[in-house]
């Protein structure tokens, strides 16, 4: 009997790879699924319209959630190529230094990890194609935690610049770890629980104050970074904490529940936008132009 439960239970297995890297790679999903549950209990105390709102909502955000974690296998793949690719050119002496220094090399890859967060973020707002994507995120018809998990299935635009941090000599692993510590702090930041954090930490880190004016309906692509603030302030991009809260969330009209109609809703107004229109004579047809600064 004992044999048998150990063969169904290969304990020795599951310490082997129960690693500190592993379980910090997997312990966004686990802060995800708590933040969302304990959330939506929370929000859905109340009758009425608004309780069926968030449940919904929730349960569109979950298969969204879903999908994107299908969608990772075939982008760590990739990422972890690109990464390995480049690194055979990395700067030696830097990854050196950092190996010599592992907390201090760890600080730095955080930083330069969130500021190229950040650039993914801009990517997702500035341009057309990275709108396509991002899109799903600002989905949710308001602000909490669920937002969290509408995340896209097709983010492979950070391809093009998240790899480039293996030219600095940072270790993978390092890497991997910044990133899920990083999105750990995002699922929090869409909280709507009423958290306040001290001034000085609210003006280094982003919080649910601030970040809530990034997903205000009409507002400015504004409050970008994934955890430090410092980049929107360099950009003039930066909306305090303590400004008024946006009075609308989502886009108008709202969006779809179905989650394959929100992922594809970009990139079929991106195919829209590239058809050729009709020649009336009375002037050029306009070129391609960049999404306005004031889609969330």
């Amino acid at each position: 009997m004992t044999r048998a439960v150990h063969e169904l239970l290969p304990f020795d297995r599951l310490v082997e790879t129960a690693t500190p890297f592993a379980l910090a790679v997997n312990l966004p999903y686990v802060v995800a699924l708590c933040a969302v549950t304990g959330e939506v209990a929370w929000l859905a105390r109340a009758s009425g319209p608004g309780r069926r709102r968030v449940l919904v909502s929730a349960a569109t955000a979950s298969a969204m959630a879903a999908g994107a974690l299908v969608v990772s296998v075939p982008y760590t793949a990739t990422f972890r190529f690109l990464w390995d690719a480049l690194a055979k050119v990395r700067w030696e002496a830097a990854a050196s230094f950092w190996q010599a220094h592992p907390v201090l090399g760890a600080a730095v890859a955080f930083v330069a990890w969130d500021l190229s967060g950040w650039l993914y973020h801009l990517i997702g707002h500035r341009t057309r194609i990275g709108w396509a994507a991002h899109q799903p995120h600002h989905s949710g018809p308001g602000f909490d935690a669920t937002l969290g998990l509408r995340q896209s299935w097709t983010p492979f635009h950070g391809l093009l610049h998240h790899p480039l941090l293996a030219l600095a000599g940072f270790d993978l692993r390092v890497i991997f770890v910044c990133a899920a510590f990083s999105n750990c702090w995002q699922v929090l930041e869409h909280t709507s629980l009423p958290v306040r954090f001290p001034r000085w930490f609210a003006a280094v880190v982003m919080t649910p104050a601030a970040h809530r004016h990034h997903h205000g309906r009409g507002g400015a692509a504004v409050n970008l970074g994934p955890f430090f603030t410092i980049w929107d302030r360099l950009a003039g991009t930066w909306v305090p904490p303590d400004h008024p809260a946006p009075a609308a969330y989502g886009p108008e009209p709202p969006a779809s529940g179905n989650p394959l109609a929100i992922q594809l809703a970009g990139w079929r107004h991106l195919a829209r936008s590239l058809r050729p229109q009709p020649w009336s004579g009375a002037s050029p047809r306009p070129r391609l132009q960049a999404p306005p600064t004031g889609r969330h």
